[in-house]
């Protein structure tokens, strides 16, 4: 709570200073102050955070994008963004920022505070991360949280100017239609060969059947699927794989082609060879 707001529910000066002497209060930042223990309720950090920056505060770039959960953890430092001209003294724990371009249309309450838009988030997070970080968040937004559409990502980028995070989301989003998603270290770094070597872009966790497949080209009819040790250690998932791959050819003619984490990551040009010639094989079959 805000110094102003203790005095506007009539608690007195010398009240407040007693309350923090006798540890009755905390002080959070300068005139914000908390209950003992306040740390550790979630959110707590934030409301200080808008508290002492003031009026027209938002939580902003990494720390909203964690809030809308379009990345995981808690953003430390907490971002804020305040507009621009106005002052704001340094605050421990907090990174301020300021914006001459933020309008309404760029602020949501969310979680009972004022945020940016997931589309800002992106644009403000996108400053300072690369390419495949702000992929995965605009995949966790278009495609498995559905907060976020294309057309606000565009409506954002339109009003950007020469916002630092511009052309790199703006890189981003072009025709991104698909979900790049993976679920695993491994599965992240077949995706980079598949990249690397100019294969063709598969859809990714494509479900089919009841099933969910960590690669998939519709059009060829091929998956490949990346298996950990630990998936495999008895009898009864190594058959269910091998019942659900006869499946995929019986009913959807789809061929399953199926790496090991180990080759992936110790011998990834083995793994990319296998996938470049089955592309190459189903290719040929199409024509």
């Amino acid at each position: 709570m805000a110094r102003t707001q203790l005095l506007a529910s009539g608690v007195k000066r010398g009240a407040i200073t007693r309350r923090l002497s006798n540890g009755h209060l905390e002080l959070l930042h300068r005139g914000v102050y908390g209950l003992p223990g306040t740390a550790d309720v979630p959110l707590a950090a934030e409301t200080a955070a808008l508290l002492a920056c003031g009026e027209g505060a938002v939580l902003s770039h990494h720390t909203a994008v964690t809030l809308w959960g379009l990345r995981t953890g808690t953003a430390r430092p907490v971002h804020v963004t305040i507009p621009g001209g106005r002052g704001c003294p340094t605050l421990q724990g907090v990174r301020v920022h300021r914006s001459v371009s933020i309008t309404p249309l760029d602020v949501q309450l969310h979680q009972g505070l004022p945020v940016t838009s997931p589309a800002r988030a992106l644009l403000d997070a996108a400053a300072t991360l690369t390419d495949r970080d702000v992929e995965r968040m605009l995949d966790e937004g278009l495609f498995a949280l559905r907060i976020l559409t294309l057309a606000q990502v565009d409506d954002v980028l339109a009003r950007a100017g020469s916002h630092r995070g511009r052309a790199r989301l703006a890189r981003v989003a072009a025709n991104h239609t698909r979900s790049t998603r993976t679920e695993s270290p491994p599965e992240e770094r077949l995706l980079t060969l598949i990249r690397a070597g100019g294969l063709p872009e598969p859809e990714t966790q494509f479900p089919l059947l009841g099933y969910q497949l960590d690669f998939y080209w519709p059009r060829l009819r091929l998956a490949v699927e990346v298996d950990a040790y630990g998936t495999h250690g008895s009898r009864t998932p190594f058959e269910a794989d091998r019942r659900r791959d006869a499946r995929l050819l019986a009913e959807e003619g789809v061929v399953v082609i199926r790496l090991t984490r180990a080759m992936i990551e110790q011998r990834p040009f083995e793994a990319i060879t296998l996938v470049a010639r089955a592309i190459g094989q189903r290719e040929a079959q199409r024509r």
